[in-house]
């Protein structure tokens, strides 16, 4: 088991952490991932299927942490192939639509991203988490939710247009003369001690048709280039280090 983990644990993480948009919660589920997988071992059929079952259990872990916390289920409606097209398409960016984010605000910006994420509705967080960040297929995300591919089609166009309304107004990576800056929030949290209990919390979900907000491709373009161009994360070496010594000890 051991070995199991040294040689998956970062795609279980990365996985995780996609789903949930949180450090602390992608750890936890990784660590509950594996637990079950050593528990359960006996049932993998085929070594070849390894990752895939992995992640379903963790999957499986993540429903069980959202649903505990009350996160809203929408219902899922087709929506008309035509009214979604463009903005379910993968759009590939020209290189003005590209967005050049320095090092030193990566971090932030990424923090950002997936924290707005987890103000989308759970099933159109899935979608949009699996298959625009971590890049799985369409039929193999409608298959996990089991829906139509058509019905997946509707989940990914609202969650993209809600983020990409909200990203419109909001964001200067996006728009140059919007008020949120990386550079401002680094400023403000180096000059600022306890500044997390400045921040506003939200809770409220996306909704673009508030604003009737109506698709743009070059803002499509820019959001899912830093979405898709997210750089892989790790756990913390103490969190390693403690799942290790859960499995020496049985």
């Amino acid at each position: 088991m051991e070995q199991l983990i040294k040689e998956n644990y970062l795609f279980i993480y990365n996985y995780a952490l996609r789903l949930s948009c949180h450090p602390q919660d992608a750890e936890d589920l990784t660590q509950q991932t594996f637990l079950s997988a050593y528990e359960k071992y006996d049932q993998l059929r085929e070594q070849g299927a390894l990752r895939k079952w992995l992640e379903k259990i963790c999957y499986n872990h993540f429903l069980m942490m959202v649903r505990s916390r009350g996160v809203r289920e929408e219902s899922v409606e087709e929506i008309n192939e035509a009214a979604i097209q463009a903005a379910t398409a993968n759009i590939t960016p020209s290189p003005e639509e590209e967005v050049i984010v320095a090092d030193e605000i990566k971090g932030l910006q990424n923090g950002c991203f997936m924290a707005m994420v987890r103000r989308l509705s759970l099933k159109q967080r899935i979608a949009f988490s699996l298959v625009d960040m971590f890049g799985m297929g369409s039929d193999e995300v409608a298959e996990l939710l089991e829906i139509s591919p058509n019905a997946l089609k509707g989940l990914l166009f609202r969650a993209r247009m809600n983020l990409d309304s909200f990203y419109d107004g909001h964001c200067n990576l996006i728009q140059e003369n919007n008020p949120c800056s990386c550079a401002a929030w680094i400023q403000f949290r180096d000059s600022h001690e306890n500044n997390k209990s400045k921040m506003k919390k939200t809770t409220e979900y996306l909704d673009y048709r508030q604003k009737g907000y109506k698709f743009d491709p070059e803002v499509r373009g820019k959001v899912s280039y830093l979405y898709e161009h997210m750089t892989e994360k790790k756990p913390s070496d103490e969190w390693f280090q403690k799942v290790i010594s859960l499995f020496e000890k049985n």
